[in-house]
């Protein structure tokens, strides 16, 4: 077996046989002395005309001289210093250490191209830990080499050797770390000079000029240093604003094209144009403006020509009584909702009216909105006179809810290993099957393990009653058909023994 130092000792790309030192560099690839004559001969430059040895496999090859008269290849300097000669070219001082290979920190362990042996250390650092240890100077807040102060204190050379000296801007006392000019006229003037640089963004003077009206009252709302920071992210709302209106709109129009989203995300400088500009932001007017666009996504989700028209029929009626103060806007849009849902779910093809057995399949898949498109199916009856019954029975209706629970069960138990939080969902749900509760909160859910007639479940505090519930793994041990295991369970759960 080859020994380490075997393996790791160079040879001659052409024979392959090893050498100490290779005898011509050409391109990245090592010669030795025997293949060298061999493969380079003495003939003229093409570059500079001289006389040079040079590689017969490569006939566009220069001489020395000319490689190293070449641009560097990074940044094309002329006229420079060596640093690196590279299988592409010459590479400057400046450019030679990003052709180098990332080699570990010996300090920090991260990986730089720019390491170099510490003569204090004798440890091979990047620039980071090469120089002494810096930290935040506690006084002036700046990233320093921190000194020993007389008081015993850290703190970097201006802070300890001068403590505190006036601002050049506005003259109060400041620590000498800062420099000429205290924190808070620094951040002042990076404020305005960001508010200058968007102005220039804006083609109206008008919307300009509002806009470094809107950076002075930010300055005097809040903290100049979050002011500053937050400035640029205010311009694409008074860019918006430039680019449709050219001056401050009304808040109908904001409404209209931002929508109550938008306007929520804008906060700050809505504020601005209530107290300044004494735009009226109404709760109404936002809240009618959210329906009505809910109201117009839904009346787009019916495809059918004949559902269209009668949804559109339905919901000029439903128009009509809002416009007598009858119902409200939401109202509306929840009766429209309702009608949506019975549409797409019957999906009636060739002209066919929905008959009352359309009706209670709708029922089935959503017991929840009987209620709701009762409206819907007695405009049905008035306008295609139909005779359609829109309120179920009662007992129907209880088992129509109860078949709802037992499938959304089943459905969360064959998909148990994909759901998060699946122990909490399963105990909702279960609640909902085996005791009626539909409306359990998840968040404030008391419950912990207990078996039932040798059956593993949990004991769930709910409105001062203890309740049980089986556990998924007891429900799917009992028997291999989901729906029969249903029915198990549910005699386990109507039992009248105490879980213990």
């Amino acid at each position: 077996m080859a020994s380490d130092q075997a393996s790791t000792t160079p040879t001659c790309c052409d024979c392959g046989r090893a050498m100490l030192k290779a005898k011509k560099v050409h391109e990245g690839q090592r010669y030795c002395a025997t293949c060298y004559p061999r493969l380079f001969k003495r003939r003229m430059c093409a570059g500079c005309g001289n006389f040079a040895r040079l590689p017969i496999f490569d006939l566009s090859a220069r001489c020395g001289g000319c490689a190293r008269n070449r641009p560097c290849v990074r940044c094309q300097k002329v006229e420079f210093k060596i640093g690196l000669m590279t299988q592409y070219g010459p590479a400057c001082k400046a450019c030679a250490r990003y052709f180098r290979v990332p080699a570990p920190c010996e300090v920090c362990g991260k990986f730089s191209r720019q390491l170099a042996q510490n003569q204090i250390t004798g440890l091979r650092s990047c620039p980071k830990c090469s120089g002494p240890d810096a930290a935040t100077c506690p006084s002036c807040r700046r990233h320093r080499v921190l000194v020993e102060s007389a008081q015993g204190e850290k703190l970097c050379k201006p802070c300890s050797y001068e403590g505190t000296r006036p601002c050049g801007t506005c003259g109060t006392d400041m620590p000498a770390g800062r420099g000429h000019e205290c924190e808070h006229c620094y951040w002042r003037r990076t404020l305005r000079s960001r508010m200058a640089i968007d102005q220039q963004g804006f083609a109206s003077p008008e919307v300009g000029a509002l806009f470094v009206s809107f950076g002075e009252w930010l300055e005097r709302e809040m903290d100049v240093k979050k002011a500053a920071a937050r400035v640029h992210t205010y311009f694409d709302f008074f860019s918006q604003i430039d680019h449709l209106w050219g001056r401050i709109p009304s808040y109908e129009a904001l409404l209209e094209h931002f929508h109550a989203g938008g306007l929520r995300r804008a906060e700050v400088p809505m504020r601005w144009l209530v107290e300044a500009h004494g735009v009226r932001a109404t709760a109404d007017a936002r809240e009618a403006h959210s329906e009505q666009r809910r109201l117009d996504e839904l009346l787009s989700q019916v495809t059918g020509q004949w559902e269209s028209d009668v949804l559109t029929k339905y919901h000029r009626a439903l128009i009509a009584k809002l416009s007598q103060h009858d119902v409200q806007l939401r109202s509306v849009r929840l009766a429209i909702r309702s009608a949506v849902n019975f549409l797409n779910q019957v999906q009636l093809t060739g002209g066919a009216l929905p008959t009352q057995r359309t009706l209670e399949s709708f029922w089935r898949h959503w017991p929840g909105q009987v209620a709701a498109v009762t409206g819907f199916i007695n405009f049905l009856n008035k306008t295609l006179n139909l005779k359609l019954d829109p309120r179920p029975n009662e007992k129907w209706l209880k088992a129509a809810k109860r078949h709802k629970s037992e499938r959304e069960l089943i459905d969360l138990f064959k998909n148990r290993y994909e759901v998060r939080d699946f122990e909490v969902k399963w105990i909702v749900k279960g609640l909902a099957y085996f005791h009626g509760i539909r409306r359990a909160d998840r968040k404030s859910l008391d419950f912990r393990p207990a078996s039932f007639r040798e059956v593993a479940g949990f004991e769930v505090d709910f409105a001062g009653s203890t309740l049980w519930v089986p556990s998924a793994e007891s429900y799917g041990s009992t028997h291999v058909d989901a729906e029969t295991l249903g029915e198990a369970t549910l005699l386990i759960a109507g039992s009248g023994d105490r879980p213990r």
